[in-house]
């Protein structure tokens, strides 16, 4: 495996089974019929199916018979945005852990020859990359997620990428959100409502290291959505840091409420660690679904 996979492997496993098998998911597939021998015509049989020149051949009428074969389809909406360029909780960059995060759900599609694709992009845009199989074009995928993000990106905006997909897409998906944890305003709620109202969505979030009380001896913290520095803890007052916090809670708690109240399944992931356990815990959500 490539680079980004064999990371994400060393986080996640190898073992998908059972995994994004419930739910609507299981509904959405593209069914492709792959020729498996031939058998004598009975009555009832579709006439269209008889293969005449070996009919011809054989002295016999010959049926073609068919394999049905499910490959499902997903799509990786990822934020690649300048919000991805900080810390999680842990220590790693944002970036770092939603490569993970994709690399996870691209292994869960190679086990069962899955098409998946991936849109990404910031506020400037978006860059689709189409619906393939394989180890190589999951690779490629995740290697151009992770330059755009590193290459002075734009300011993010999910939205944009979700808008993006529910113009361009049309028939029916599993969409895999990958974002850090977003504002929820107008612009946001019309975009997920669009997405939900055809595809079947889950949404996993790389939270934000916390501007105070997250480092020892309370240092400054760096926005870079706005390039500006924010005071540490140490030079606030304590009013002032249980404000901030309170405000943080409401904000998550906000978040959660808007995510469910749309039926769409989703987790907060702090570090590269957790992602094997929350994204297990969030199938369980969705496989109940539908």
């Amino acid at each position: 495996m490539g680079k980004h996979l064999d990371r994400a492997k060393a986080h996640f496993g190898t073992d998908t089974r059972g995994l994004l098998e419930g739910g609507r998911y299981a509904l959405l597939h593209n069914r492709s019929l792959e020729f498996d021998d031939l058998r004598p015509y009975v009555p009832g049989d579709d006439v269209r199916d008889i293969d005449w020149k070996a009919s011809a051949r054989s002295g016999n009428v010959l049926i073609k018979r068919f394999v049905d074969e499910k490959h499902h389809k997903m799509l990786l909406v990822a934020d690649a945005g300048r919000n991805m360029t900080a810390l999680s909780p842990s220590g790693e960059a944002k970036i770092d852990v939603a490569a993970h995060i994709l690399g996870a759900f691209g292994l869960i599609t190679l086990g069962r020859a899955d098409q998946v694709g991936m849109v990404y992009g910031d506020a400037r845009g978006c860059v689709n990359i189409r619906l393939r199989r394989g180890e190589t074009h999951i690779e490629s995928m995740l290697h151009r997620f992770y330059g755009h993000a590193l290459a002075k990106p734009g300011p993010s905006d999910i939205a944009c990428q979700l808008g993006y997909v529910a113009t361009h897409y049309r028939h029916p998906m599993l969409i895999v959100v990958v974002s850090d944890e977003p504002e929820v305003d107008d612009h946001l709620d019309e975009a997920v409502t669009r997405l939900a109202a055809r595809h079947e969505v889950m949404w996993a979030m790389v939270s934000d290291m916390p501007a105070v009380g997250a480092a020892p001896g309370g240092r400054d913290g760096f926005d870079v959505a706005t390039g500006r520095f924010v005071f540490g803890q140490a030079a606030m007052e304590p009013r002032i840091v249980t404000a901030y916090r309170r405000a943080e809670e409401r904000r998550r708690r906000q978040l959660d409420e808007f995510l469910t109240s749309r039926a769409i399944p989703h987790t907060t992931i702090e570090a590269s660690s957790q992602i094997r356990t929350r994204i297990t815990k969030m199938n369980e959500v969705f496989a109940r679904a539908g």
